[in-house]
């Protein structure tokens, strides 16, 4: 059972769509009908036509992939940036409870401008690290096959797991070109730095290189988990509602393009929930202001501490704008794709 990503450049340029949305699963199987389609086209029409084709295919999927990052990040940008100073300590916070407050706050605060501090840097950080996640993901992915198929028969079935052992040394690989731009946009977002020019030569002049790296280990323990489960959570509603995904294998593909997307989409609305303690714990590391004395070190000193203060409400903070935020994502994908 192989899991393959759909073309890499289309996952560079989206990132939405390819990387934070859909399940390897899930890429598979559009991958597989788009194969089947090309393969399809090859024995009725010449290679020249297919080449033609398949290039035309790769143009129109780089404008969709790039139209859907951009559109995402600007429809759903103020989610994020609420979801930031919910998650942040009670000064950041202030008495923001809920999404609508604190979107209703930042605006009578700033504007509507303020709601899309950090854009610059959610977008400049969407491409690269997308690329290096897919580059990372297929280099990794090949490897374990290879070495998977020299194992005894009865550990061959592992080869389903072989996603998620690559999706981790993804994230890990990733998270070197995620992190520093997610330091400086959360900075700014909590209100420590004016903007992210400002934001960066302060961290640089201020803690150096390590200052930019500033909750990597925290990056890397939320994200691995939500693939994950992201990953398992699609497979479960896929073999759950598989009669039904069969009526899909005659239609067209963008049908089956819908159905792939409603799942993933309600698969990532669960990893999103699931993993938001780890998210809230990251954030709190990545905003705490580097002139005053830390507060907030390492993941279980920093979960500890938040459920010594706030209790189980702490870990749910900025739970409704991060799932709003991917299930949104997928949507914004899927209209680029129809």
């Amino acid at each position: 059972m192989r899991h393959d990503l759909k073309s890499p450049i289309v996952a560079a340029v989206s990132g939405t769509l390819a990387v934070n949305i859909l399940p390897s699963g899930m890429r598979c199987g559009v991958e597989t009908g788009m194969v089947r389609d090309q393969a399809g086209s090859a024995r009725n029409g010449s290679a020249v036509a297919v080449s033609s084709s398949s290039s035309s295919h790769w143009v129109d999927n780089l404008v969709a992939g790039g139209t859907a990052s951009l559109c995402s990040k600007l429809v759903l940008q103020p989610l994020d940036i609420a979801k930031t100073i919910l998650q942040a300590s009670a000064e950041v916070r202030g008495s923001y409870s809920n999404l609508a407050q604190c979107l209703a706050g930042i605006v009578r605060d700033g504007g509507i401008p303020k709601l899309y501090t950090g854009f610059i840097a959610s977008v400049a950080v969407s491409a690269p690290s997308s690329a290096v996640f897919v580059a990372c993901y297929e280099c990794s992915k090949n490897a374990i096959e290879r070495a998977s198929s020299s194992f005894p028969a009865p550990f061959q079935t592992l080869e389903d797991f072989v996603p998620l052992l690559a999706a981790a040394v993804g994230n890990v690989a990733a998270s070197v070109v995620r992190v520093p731009p997610e330091v400086i946009k959360q900075r700014v977002q909590a209100g420590i730095y004016r903007d992210i020019f400002q934001a960066t030569r302060a961290v640089w002049a201020t803690e150096g290189l390590p200052g930019f790296y500033c909750g990597y280990s925290m990056q890397v323990a939320r994200d691995i988990p939500y693939s994950a489960l992201q990953f398992m959570t699609f497979e479960y509603l896929k073999k759950r509602y598989s009669h039904r995904e069969n009526l899909h294998m005659d239609q067209k593909n963008s049908k089956r393009l819908v159905h792939d997307l409603c799942i993933g989409a309600l698969a990532g609305a669960v990893a999103c929930t699931l993993t938001t303690p780890l998210d809230v714990a990251k954030t709190r590391v990545m905003t705490q202001n580097p002139s005053d004395p830390l507060v907030y070190m390492g993941l279980q000193a920093t979960l500890q501490k938040i459920w010594l203060e706030e209790g189980i409400a702490g870990f749910g903070r900025g739970m409704v704008p991060r799932v709003l935020y991917k299930v949104g994502s997928s949507i914004c994908s899927l209209l680029s794709v129809l």
